[in-house]
């Protein structure tokens, strides 16, 4: 749930209109009223001075990402694991060696762009 979200489920909950949670929080009413918008993003104190003022308290949990997660889900269709299999099959000696390489040919590359003659 967002912020603002928080704010406005918390001071309909107490029953409180926009001032009334203010003068609880401490606040302006144009204040609350620009959080509940989404029109500005409170600190994590602020966000807990309110709605404790509502009567309230924020209480966080870690949950696992969704599987379904479309980042998530991205990064599993992307990557090709069995091309990790065998980067880790080989020694680590093996690995360092193709980094060398692959970093010479980058070398080798950046300096045919440099070198290429202008249009």
């Amino acid at each position: 749930m967002k912020s603002a979200e928080l704010i406005i489920t918390a001071r309909n909950r107490a029953g409180l209109s926009q001032q009334e949670l203010a003068d609880r929080a401490g606040t302006s009413q144009s204040a609350i009223a620009r959080l509940e918008r989404g029109l500005s993003n409170p600190t994590l104190a602020t966000l807990e001075r309110i709605l404790r003022a509502a009567g309230f308290t924020l209480a966080c949990d870690l949950a696992p990402v969704d599987a379904e997660d479309p980042v998530v889900a991205l990064y599993k269709r992307d990557v090709d694991r069995t091309l990790i299999r065998e980067n880790l099959r080989r020694s680590v000696d093996e690995r360092l060696r193709m980094n060398a390489e692959a970093l010479a040919l980058a070398g080798e590359l950046q300096r045919a762009v440099a070198e290429r003659p202008a249009r």
